[in-house]
């Protein structure tokens, strides 16, 4: 008989008490979310005692999320294949190809990640003014451009540092051009970097309140995050599991994305340790 390692059912334990500790609020807006207002009222911890959908219901034709939902894939959704797009061919260039400044150039790119939006917001409100960006999609886009360029570019980095030259030289045998050269060889073995790139910026994009408050002006251009932050700033006429539907709603695109995409994000993760 196998003797009982307690080292490992600590461990095992240990994990199981933070998975439950980090999908409770999960659990709980689920839970609140199938409930009506007395319900919740009587119980807020008690299971529901049938599968209510109501709220789902007046949260698409009443409260139309169905349009922040659009506007918000539309921001995010551009913002991400640009930001992926140009990170790819900058740190292409910043590992493969040797030039007057390239250390240089890439300090300065990694140091604009220590600035906080909050301290660039000001002038950037007043130059997308002066441009008539403020209130467009186009605005809220260039503003996570900004943002996000210089932590993918490093992530991209890191990670196309590990691609062999031999592989490249291969290639350019075989007639890859530049463009070539980044298709065929760059992202498909530095696919790690690039997903985890897509995924977190994907998440960090679609939850964030700030730009979106401040650049979008018109109620029908509203993102997801905005049109919730009124939703659960009124605390007196809206109905508790009416703001959990919200929320839970708002979850599922980056839920999704998370699952299908796990196994990519805990590459991207260690590929910097490990080279």
């Amino acid at each position: 008989m196998k003797k009982i390692k307690w080292s490992k059912i600590l461990v095992f334990t240990a994990l199981c008490l933070m998975s439950l500790t980090f999908l409770y609020p999960l659990i709980f807006m689920t839970m609140t979310a199938m409930k009506s207002g007395a319900e919740y009222l009587a119980d807020p911890f008690a299971l529901p005692k049938s599968i209510n959908l109501d709220n789902f219901e007046a949260l698409i034709s009443r409260f139309k999320i169905m349009k922040n939902f659009l506007n918000t894939f539309i921001v995010v959704g551009a913002s991400v294949v640009l930001i992926t797009i140009f990170s790819v061919f900058a740190s292409y260039a910043f590992t493969k190809l040797r030039f007057r400044g390239r250390n240089v150039i890439f300090l300065i790119i990694i140091a604009t990640m220590f600035i906080p939006a909050q301290v660039t917001m000001i002038p950037m409100y007043v130059i997308f003014a002066k441009f008539k960006l403020v209130d467009t999609y186009t605005g809220v886009v260039l503003s996570y451009l900004a943002m996000g360029l210089p932590s993918t570019i490093m992530l991209m980095t890191t990670c196309f540092w590990g691609i062999d030259k031999e592989v490249m030289e291969a290639a350019k045998i075989d007639g890859a051009g530049y463009f070539g050269l980044v298709a065929n060889v760059i992202v498909p073995m530095g696919i790690a970097g690039v997903a985890m790139s897509v995924i977190t910026n994907f998440i960090g994009y679609w939850n964030d309140l700030f730009t979106p408050m401040i650049l979008l002006k018109s109620m029908d251009k509203r993102t997801v995050m905005v049109a919730l932050s009124s939703l659960m700033a009124d605390r007196t006429s809206v109905d508790p599991t009416f703001q959990m539907t919200g929320l839970l709603i708002s979850v599922i695109p980056t839920l999704i994305i998370y699952l299908l995409f796990q196994k990519y994000m805990t590459k991207g993760l260690t590929a910097g340790a490990i080279k």
